[in-house]
């Protein structure tokens, strides 16, 4: 009797069991294909949104807005407009300085090059990222190699370059800071004056439609790009 008992409240229990296993399955069928429940989809951690600018760029007459999204650990791209302000990097140090300024490779800027008035630009950087696993203190330590599109419209001038990019990333939670190293090819399209180019460089054979020669030349320089990092959004999927 007492094993009859026994038995009898093991298979009520195994029921129960089964039961409710057999509700809970059927119920998360039901919200997974069912169209009308919204589906929240979590980024990963490393896919971020940033919005930055370029300091050293800012000294010589140049704010670019730049926005980084970066789609996972290895690929991203960077985007965006620019302001040409109306002075240049020897406008801060005084006239002396365009005297003192070499006229050697790397140094390929024009220190007579003047600009009184706004311009725009627009800047387009594919970028593969690697290390991003590597971590010292709070701060996230990665790299990128990229390439690189810019275009800048002057009053006087427009500028297209191309180039390649070495980046080295540091960043946490909020805040980024991204020196690099860039190496372009840069041609240059003077409306009036030859002379008036920002990069010193070879005169093209052919006349631009103003008449006047392309100036081309080769750069090497530095960049170094604060900005903060926007939280990965979380979205209802149907």
């Amino acid at each position: 009797m007492k094993l009859t008992t026994i038995l009898l409240v093991f298979t009520l229990i195994f029921s129960f069991h089964l039961s409710g296993q057999t509700n809970d399955s059927t119920y998360q069928q039901y919200l997974l294909n069912n169209s009308e429940v919204p589906k929240r989809v979590y980024y990963s951690g490393d896919s971020k949104n940033i919005v930055k600018t370029d300091i050293i760029s800012i000294a010589g007459g140049h704010l670019p807005i730049i926005w980084e999204h970066r789609f996972n650990d290895h690929f991203g791209f960077d985007a965006g407009p620019g302001l040409l302000l109306p002075y240049t990097f020897f406008d801060i140090l005084g006239k002396g300085s365009r005297d003192a300024y070499p006229d050697f490779f790397p140094f390929v800027i024009n220190p007579n090059f003047e600009n009184k008035k706004l311009g725009i630009s627009l800047r387009l950087e594919p970028k593969i990222y690697w290390n991003t696993e590597h971590q010292i203190t709070a701060l996230s330590h990665s790299n990128s190699i990229s390439t690189f599109y810019n275009f800048k419209s002057y009053s006087n001038l427009l500028i297209n370059e191309i180039g390649v990019a070495y980046t080295h990333i540091a960043d946490n939670n909020k805040a980024a800071i991204q020196p690099s190293f860039a190496f372009s090819y840069v041609v240059q399209t003077p409306f009036n004056d030859v002379s008036n180019v920002k990069y010193l460089g070879k005169s093209s054979d052919d006349l631009s439609s103003y008449g006047l020669p392309k100036i081309s030349c080769f750069r090497f320089y530095m960049r170094f790009q604060v900005g903060y990092i926007f939280e990965n959004p979380i979205k209802s999927k149907k």
